[in-house]
């Protein structure tokens, strides 16, 4: 006799994508006394994971460079190429849960060294910065949001 029990659904196969990425971040002088520009590119080998079609994690390895300019003299810091781990977890309840680990941020030219680096978890759908630990200069300006102006506070010392 055959005792039958209900197996879970099987997951979807995570899709994977490289994604090339480039953009900027500017301030016309407010943040740091003078304008500057954060010019970024590289390219996120993500893999997207659904259960019954609904998308459910994305995670991703992040690998970046770019250049911070100091727009009033033209002196320009080069952010070496850098590798992190972000994913994003996407509950039932609407929760969106977002993890970063590795370095994100990296300047050794001039004096003391600029990183931004460890672990960082903050949640979006209730505002809350769940851990921090490492070195986050530039993250912890806002952690919600990648496109802030303010975040070029981060790098002000870099032209003094």
């Amino acid at each position: 006799m055959l005792c039958g029990a209900a197996l879970p659904a099987a997951a979807d196969a995570p899709v994977r994508t490289i994604e090339p990425f480039s953009g900027s971040i500017s301030d016309d002088g407010d943040v740091c006394g003078f304008p500057i520009i954060w010019e970024f590119t590289g390219e996120a080998r993500a893999l997207r994971f659904f259960e019954d079609g609904q998308l459910v994690r994305l995670q991703a390895l992040v690998q970046e460079s770019g250049t911070v300019t100091n727009l009033d003299t033209g002196e320009v810091v080069e952010l070496p190429r850098t590798a992190f781990y972000d994913r994003f977890d996407l509950g039932d309840d609407g929760s969106v849960i977002e993890s970063v680990s590795g370095l994100s941020i990296r300047v050794t030219e001039g004096g003391d060294p600029l990183l931004d680096v460890g672990r960082f978890v903050v949640r979006f759908d209730t505002a809350e910065l769940l851990q921090s630990s490492g070195q986050h200069p530039i993250r912890e300006i806002n952690p919600f949001s990648i496109s802030d102006p303010a975040l070029l506070g981060g790098f002000c010392d870099l032209f003094v």
